[in-house]
């Protein structure tokens, strides 16, 4: 462990974050887009959900391509992939092509993007490999720098510590907190430029930006070396030697051929002249997964495993759907128009958010068709600022809900307190009676469920035996993105009849 370590992280990052800006840009931009697109509460709910509908639907077939491509390939090919996609849908016009877009960016997102931590894990021991993610974990919090999304990989080794689900949980707020950052500079201004005569507004432009870092992970992936454990297992000794050597040349500042390990040996059924055939092995890969998925609904495990699913699907539905959402009811909150209200009372949130009390809405009160207008709504910087706000306040605390969940009383203490402060925020947000509270509620809402799915996921590693705890995981990050699914078509559809709904929803569901 050493200097080739840090190197090694400090390259794949942009992998990681290329992952993170795909599930997270959509709730920057839905605001600015919505009258270029013609987009409903149900399609921006829709353009929300996509990417995590991509990750549902795909996410079990990388299991079955890693071994034989490797994770080193399958980031190159899917960061020059997501830098195609990004840079099509900063221009593109149409709704359902830009639906289609997010789609490809899930499935991508859980996917190769999905498969950093599993891939840096395979380059330390045991011994260093919880005080590498912690300490990593500090420094990237005290520098405020990059990724968020969706809440852990997909791909955990079975022996992968709670400290690196920290970590990567950590780095994906953080990568909130950089997109925040981004729309807090870019999407207020009024920007406007034409490009071979097509015109870029604001949330291209801001999505043009964030097609930066797929492009730059790209160069610095393609530096990244196969993982030692894949050269052996695709029987390539001599290569994982020289690559231990190399690694410890730069970490000791020693020659290379002073290595104390002089050969590796290989089991000969994990080379590539074995007579299993790739289709037999997958096909031992889904029987494997399906037997072991069964054990797990089966007892002693069924009641435990059946709890954390339930316990996975409120934390996630709730997370995915308020951090996505938030910067757009905020926006429309700052566009409420105080002259229009004469009542003698402060104005709910389902007030607020009504269209016709919008500044915007003045000039069309009178229209027969107003509801299918498209308000051009005036974007706050603040809003974004608030956004970066709270995608701190879940890293900090987030940190420190997982460094003091050491007992299995204090994870249930912990999980307990958090789901009650976000059912109380949600059934609240209505009837606060300024934006700074409403505001408070919402964060309240996305810090607590961010740390019950963190919760959930060490809990998980305590409780399910090693054998079964990569089936477990997957199972888990399925069900969060099915949650996510739900979360946001459900919200949206509510929202379009009537909002309170939608709040008083999420906080029966976290009940």
């Amino acid at each position: 462990y050493g200097t080739f370590n840090v190197l090694l992280l400090l390259a794949a990052l942009p992998v990681a974050w290329a992952g993170i800006f795909d599930t997270t840009t959509t709730a920057f931009i839905i605001a600015s887009a919505e009258c270029d697109l013609k987009l409903t509460y149900f399609e921006k709910g829709t353009l929300c959900a996509s990417p995590f509908l991509g990750m549902a639907l795909t996410s079990f077939v990388w299991d079955h391509l890693t071994p034989h491509v490797g994770m080193r390939n399958l980031f190159i090919l899917g960061l020059l992939a997501d830098s195609i996609l990004n840079l099509l849908a900063s221009a593109v016009d149409s709704y359902y092509a830009f639906l289609a877009i997010k789609f490809f960016n899930g499935v991508l997102a859980g996917g190769p993007f999905s498969m950093v931590s599993t891939y840096l894990s395979e380059f330390h021991s045991p011994s260093y490999k919880a005080s590498f993610t912690r300490w990593a974990s500090l420094v990237m919090n005290a520098a405020i720098v990059i990724p968020a999304g969706k809440p852990y990989p997909r791909r955990i080794v079975p022996s992968l510590p709670a400290s690196l689900v920290r970590f990567w949980s950590s780095r994906r707020s953080k990568g909130r907190f950089f997109l925040s950052v981004i729309a807090f500079i870019i999407t207020p201004l009024s920007l406007t430029v034409n490009v071979f005569n097509h015109r870029y507004t604001t949330w291209r432009i801001y999505l043009l930006i964030c097609s930066i870092v797929p492009v730059f992970g790209l160069v610095t992936a393609s530096t990244l070396p196969h993982s030692p454990k894949f050269l052996v297992e695709n029987g390539k000794p001599d290569e994982a030697l020289k690559l231990l050597r190399r690694m410890y040349s730069v970490n000791n500042k020693k020659p290379a051929n002073t290595f104390p390990i002089k050969a590796l040996l290989v089991w000969e059924n994990g080379r590539p002249s074995s007579r299993r055939s790739v289709f037999k092995t997958n096909c031992e890969k889904v029987r494997v997964a399906c037997y072991n998925t069964k054990l797990l609904f089966s007892s002693p495990y069924s009641r435990a495993f059946a709890s954390l699913n339930f316990l996975q699907f409120g934390s996630m539905l709730g997370f995915n759907t308020m951090r996505l959402w938030v910067p757009h009811l905020f926006i429309i909150l700052n566009n409420f128009d105080d002259k229009m209200w004469t009542k003698d009372r402060s104005p709910t949130m389902r007030e607020m958010l009504d269209r016709r009390m919008a500044v915007p809405a003045r000039d069309y009160l009178d229209c027969p068709n107003f509801d299918n207008i498209c308000l051009t709504w005036k974007i706050n910087a603040a809003v974004y600022q608030n956004s970066a706000i709270i995608a701190l306040s879940a890293v900090v605390f987030s940190f420190l809900a997982g460094l003091i969940s050491t007992s299995k009383f204090r994870k249930k203490a912990i999980m307990l307190a958090a789901f009650l402060v976000s059912v109380i925020s949600s059934f609240g947000m209505n009837w606060a009676q300024s934006p700074p509270y409403m505001l408070t509620l919402a964060a309240a809402i996305i810090v607590t469920t961010r740390i019950t799915g963190n919760i959930v996921t060490a809990v998980n590693i305590d409780v399910i035996p090693i054998p079964l705890r990569s089936t477990s995981l997957n199972v888990l990050v399925t069900v969060g993105n099915v949650a996510a699914v739900l979360g946001n078509f459900i919200f949206s559809a509510l929202l379009d009849v009537e909002c309170v709904v939608g709040f008083m929803g999420i906080g029966c569901l976290l009940f």
